[in-house]
């Protein structure tokens, strides 16, 4: 006897999606966990989830431990396609207003390996805040290194 199912269709998926944790929120969670390995082991099969950490990134009141597990996922896939594809995102965020973003954000732009970033970090070789500044002029020593 043979049955057949009805194939999901992109309202049930959409669905199924918003039943499960937002994948942001999980990394956040193992993060906070110490568990970084089960944020890479995620990345690693589905490089697109690289941007999932963005958000914590982004969020000057996130936990310490959280934001530095999210900078050390990011750190690992320097100069990679992924990290390279998230580039105007990292240079949105090296503009937010709180200046912990704006230097996580240097930081990572100066570890993505592309020319791309380069606008981005010299924008903030005027940025207000020292760290910043530094974190900035450091990024663009880094991509230009032959």
């Amino acid at each position: 006897m043979k049955f057949d199912y009805p194939l999901a269709g992109d309202a049930t998926r959409a669905l199924l999606r918003a039943s499960l944790r937002d994948r942001a929120e999980q990394f956040a969670i193992w993060l906070l966990e110490g568990q970084l390995k089960s944020v890479l082991a995620v990345v690693d099969k589905h490089p697109k989830a690289l941007a999932d950490l963005l958000p914590i990134l982004a969020n000057p009141e996130a936990n310490m431990n959280v934001r530095f597990g999210a900078s050390a996922a990011l750190e690992r896939y320097a100069g990679t396609p992924a990290l390279q594809a998230l580039v105007p995102t990292l240079g949105m965020l090296a503009g937010h207003g709180d200046h912990r973003v704006r230097a996580d954000a240097c930081h990572i732009l100066g570890l993505s390996g592309t020319a791309d970033a380069i606008k981005y970090l010299e924008a903030r070789l005027d940025d207000p805040d020292p760290e910043v500044r530094e974190i900035a002029a450091e990024g663009l020593e880094e991509l230009q290194k032959p």
